[in-house]
Formats: C-alpha cells, sequence, structure tokens
C-alpha cells in the first residue's frame, strides 16, 4: 500500500466524531488496519463508528463493527474482550440468520467461534453456532482447498457442484423474490404485500446480498440456478 493511502488511514484513525456518510470507507480502514496487524488502532477507529451505528439503529453495521472488534481483541491477545464483541454479535444476527458475515472472516473468525461456542454449550443449546460453524465447511474457500487436498493435484475438481446458499432466504424473502422475477417494482410489491417501501428495499437488499446478486436480473437467474425459482419454459 502507498505511502498516501497510509497516512489517510492514520489520519482516518485518530479522528474522534464519525460522520454518518464516511461509515464505510472507515469501515473498510478498519479493515485495512487489521490486514497491517495494527488492531490498536483499528479499535480506536471501530469504537466511534459503533456509537453512530448503534444511534442510527444500523443492526447489521453493528454486528459487523462487533466481528470486527473481536479480531482486533484477538490480535491483541485479549480473549475475554475478544469473546465478549463475538457473543454481542451472535445474539444481534441470530434473529436475522446471518452466517455469511461470520464466514467471511475466515479461519480467525472459525476459531472465536468454536471457543465462544464451548463456553455458551455449559449454559444452554447452541444451535445457531453449530449452524455458523457448519457453514464454514460449506464454503467456497474451505471446499476449494479441500478439494485441491483430496484430488492431490492443487487443482479443485471439474465437476465441482455448485455451492447452496449459506443463508438460506426466509419465506417473506422468496415472496419478493417471486414477484422480482415478475417485474414487479418496489411500489408494487409493497402494495400486493401490504408492506411499507422501506421494507420491501430492505427485503430487496437481503436477497441480493444473499444471492450474491449486484442486480434483481442476476438475483433471478441464480436463485433459478439453485432450484429456488423454476426455470423459464
Amino acid at each position: 500500500m502507498g505511502v498516501s493511502a497510509t497516512h489517510w488511514a492514520e489520519e482516518l484513525a485518530q479522528s474522534a466524531r464519525v460522520p454518518s456518510p464516511f461509515a464505510r470507507e472507515r469501515q473498510d480502514v478498519a479493515r485495512m488496519l487489521l490486514a497491517q496487524k495494527r488492531p490498536t488502532e483499528a479499535l480506536s477507529l471501530l469504537e466511534p463508528l459503533q456509537v453512530d451505528a448503534q444511534r442510527q439503529e444500523r443492526v447489521s453495521h453493528i454486528i459487523e463493527m462487533k466481528v470486527l472488534q473481536a479480531l482486533a481483541y484477538q490480535m491483541c491477545h485479549q480473549e475475554q474482550e475478544a469473546r465478549s464483541a463475538l457473543a454481542q454479535a451472535v445474539r444481534l444476527a441470530e434473529p436475522e440468520g446471518y452466517i455469511r458475515r461470520f464466514v467471511d472472516e475466515g479461519a480467525p473468525m472459525e476459531l472465536l467461534l468454536s471457543q465462544l461456542r464451548e463456553q455458551e454449550r455449559k449454559q444452554r443449546p447452541t444451535p445457531y453456532l453449530d449452524s455458523v460453524l457448519a457453514a464454514f465447511a460449506r464454503s467456497p474457500r474451505h471446499e476449494k482447498v479441500e478439494a485441491r487436498r483430496v484430488s492431490g493435484t492443487g487443482h479443485p475438481p471439474r465437476d465441482e457442484p455448485t455451492s447452496a446458499l449459506l443463508e438460506p432466504l426466509s419465506e417473506r424473502e422468496l415472496e419478493v423474490l417471486r414477484l422480482l422475477e415478475q417485474g414487479a417494482s418496489n411500489q408494487e410489491i409493497a402494495q400486493y404485500l401490504v408492506l411499507a417501501l422501506s421494507t420491501v428495499k430492505s427485503h430487496v437488499r437481503t436477497i441480493l446480498a444473499k444471492l450474491e446478486a449486484s442486480n434483481r436480473t442476476q438475483a433471478v437467474k441464480r436463485a433459478r440456478t439453485l432450484g429456488l425459482l423454476p426455470d423459464q419454459p
């Protein structure tokens, strides 16, 4: 990374107040600091970001901040703080069924989640943590590594099957998806399902994220590939 980018990261890390329009950029800087093994600076940047997200009740952003904080504390060898931050992320993520937000962080997060599950199991069953940890083995990254190991060729098999969704669509999201397939606008979906327009927009964003699609057309195509929608005749 260039000197100017590093200087920019340092300036942002020293900033105390976080204007909402720049929250995503600052979050990316926090990730960059973690990649550079600078967890203390990342933590100083994440704290005001989290306060801002909580003030605006952006639950998905709060979850992501907590996940990054957990990874930063882990780098600082502050295991108790890491598990505490992760436990808060898990409590917020469980009602929504978020899985990819954890899986995308790779092996360090898998280790932290395993430790948290061991701790939680002493008090209660952990079905959600079980599901999240099981998803690591189904993630594309893990499958490719395992395929290379098993084949011994350094390359995955040609007939490697398409992975299922890590985060299944809810019944409501499937309803919205079927209307998207028919070409309905957000306003039309809101009227048909008797939902607020903002709720429909949120469902559409979630559908695109879960299907790893950048637009509605890609989402419908991906859904057909996965058998979530019938193929066109």
